[in-house]
């Protein structure tokens, strides 16, 4: 079966590069965000299998984004892509259990997350 995805990041250009990506390998993008309140509402709108989120955001974080995410469903898939590589942020989402795929990334490494 084919994974519904959802991808959020502030950068207009990495949200089209990686979706197209993932849907030359059999994902379904089914939907594109630009900051975290978006993200919450796609979610709830779409209801994706994964949702991959940048962090840095305006209009709400990634973290925000993560944290609405899971009280609508604690089970939510997120994987945070994300170039903040602080220890308080590994901290943070370890707490939340989201796994962290580091920018620049190896579009391989998402592909085998999901």
């Amino acid at each position: 079966m084919t994974k519904s995805v959802i991808v959020i990041d502030d950068d207009k250009d990495t949200v089209r590069l990686f979706s197209e990506f993932l849907e030359e390998k059999g994902i379904d993008v089914i939907g594109r965000g630009y900051d975290g309140v978006s993200a919450v509402k796609l979610y709830k709108e779409k209801k994706p299998d994964v949702v991959l989120i940048d962090l840095n955001m305006p209009n709400g974080t990634g973290i925000y984004a993560i944290k609405k995410i899971q009280k609508i469903n604690s089970k939510a898939k997120i994987i945070a892509v994300t170039a903040d590589g602080s220890s308080s942020t590994e901290e943070k989402l370890e707490k939340l259990q989201v796994p962290i795929i580091q920018k620049p990334f190896k579009m391989e490494q998402v592909i085998s997350q999901l």
